[in-house]
């Protein structure tokens, strides 16, 4: 089972994804907050995963980061807010957010974010992807005369494809392998990229040299 806490002040919000969590059959919800300080004051060990928001009373989101790293260093923080600004996307990452997901994201989107964040990875909205590979040197998407040395063909496909912002899924389906393959792929890249996020993946992107 996967704990998952939510901190986000609108009930609204709030309640769609206790609903959402407690229906899936790996995942346990541990608590839902409508602040960052209602979190922060619970005893209990730290969650595997947090869904959080943003614009909230009192702390905010961007600086409850630091503080949940802090002091839960091994709980993985899923940033879910309405903001696509490339300021509050990188003074997340920055402060350690494992991923960043509107929330107009799909619940189905939401469950496969919670899974590639503990496997390592840094899902992203598209959207938000594609400000981040802009935001390292602006190399347009997919450039697929570029290539990172050390990589198989396959692994240099399959970066590309991250970089881009795709899911795994779709990466499976795009170069017509498993998600499985997928994944053991992205073990294997970060492993002789020597990097364990997306972020780092696409800064070593862009040192790549066009063949």
């Amino acid at each position: 089972m996967i704990d998952v806490a939510i901190i986000e002040d609108d009930a609204v919000i709030r309640s769609g994804l206790e609903q959402f969590v407690e229906l899936q059959p790996d995942l346990r919800l541990v608590g839902a907050y409508e602040s960052a300080e209602a979190f922060l004051m619970r005893d209990e060990l730290g969650p595997q995963v947090i869904l959080l928001d943003i614009e909230l009373p009192g702390m905010n989101g961007l600086e409850a980061v630091f503080h949940i790293k802090e002091k839960y260093p091994d709980t993985q923080v899923l940033m879910f807010t309405v903001y696509e600004d490339a300021e509050r996307i990188f003074r997340a990452l920055q402060a350690g957010a494992g991923g960043y997901l509107l929330k107009n994201t799909p619940f189905v989107r939401i469950r496969a974010a919670i899974g590639e964040v503990l496997e390592g990875g840094a899902p992203m909205s598209p959207v938000i992807a594609k400000k981040v590979v802009a935001y390292f040197a602006g190399i347009p998407p997919m450039d697929e005369h570029r290539t990172m040395e050390g990589l198989s063909t396959r692994e240099n496909e399959v970066a590309r494809a991250l970089v881009e912002g795709l899911t795994y899924k779709q990466v499976a389906g795009e170069l017509h392998i498993s998600t499985d393959t997928v994944r053991q792929h992205v073990k294997n890249i970060y492993r002789k990229l020597q990097v364990n996020s997306r972020v780092q993946l696409v800064r070593e992107f862009n040192k790549a040299k066009p063949f």
